[in-house]
């Protein structure tokens, strides 16, 4: 018997079908100019090209697993995907996990390799506490999800893709130099910051129904 839904749980559902592919949208939009004006450029300059030959089986195992991350992430959201091929979300699933388990770990031998004497100990101190953020909301979502637990599975994958997403954000929180200087210390801080809005936000997009609807 189909369930006739009220005008209000109408409106909540029209509300989520339009939030979610505008919130893709601008993660997009965001990734590919992150990627296009700010990346590429970067891995153009001298300086950075003959650091990175000095490191080639870290940096390249460690861009390949993040950006396999950054794109299985959303496939992983998508409701479709899930229910016409199951089989395929849990592949993917494994290799979001394991792109996850081998850039996480690689980003913090990174940061403690890229010895930068106006960064060091804030940049290593802030890289491992990201990226141990990272490995262990993925980690719930991958447990979560082995043990049945779907809809805390969801949540945690949210969580996970978020962080995954701070690559991102902290690369456009730095084209706005307006309040502090992103260098040293204040560079640090705002890889810590970011992390911390990425699991904080994710939470309260978790709740939002819960925070400011009263069930019906």
């Amino acid at each position: 018997m189909p369930v006739t839904l009220m005008p209000k749980q109408k409106s909540i559902l029209r509300q989520r079908r339009l939030f979610k592919p505008a919130l893709w949208i601008v993660m997009a939009t965001a990734a590919l100019y992150i990627i296009l004006h700010i990346e590429v450029p970067l891995l153009r300059q001298y300086t950075e090209r003959n650091y990175f030959r000095t490191i080639p089986f870290l940096i390249f195992p460690h861009i390949v697993a993040g950006i396999l991350a950054l794109l299985c992430g959303p496939l992983q959201f998508s409701y479709r995907l899930r229910h016409r091929s199951p089989k395929f979300h849990r592949v993917l699933g494994r290799v979001y996990v394991i792109s996850v388990l081998i850039a996480a770990p690689l980003a913090i031998v990174l940061a403690y390799n890229r010895r930068i004497p106006h960064m060091m100990p804030y940049f290593f101190l802030a890289s491992s506490l990201q990226a141990s953020t990272w490995i262990v909301t993925t980690v719930a979502a991958f447990l979560t999800a082995r043990n049945r637990h779907i809809q805390q599975h969801r949540q945690w994958m949210v969580r996970s893709y978020a962080v995954t997403f701070t690559f991102i954000g902290i690369r456009v929180l730095v084209q706005f130099p307006f309040a502090v200087p992103h260098t040293g210390a204040n560079f640090s801080l705002e890889i810590v910051f970011v992390t911390f809005m990425a699991i904080l936000l994710s939470d309260i997009g978790l709740s939002w129904h819960e925070l400011f609807h009263r069930r019906l």
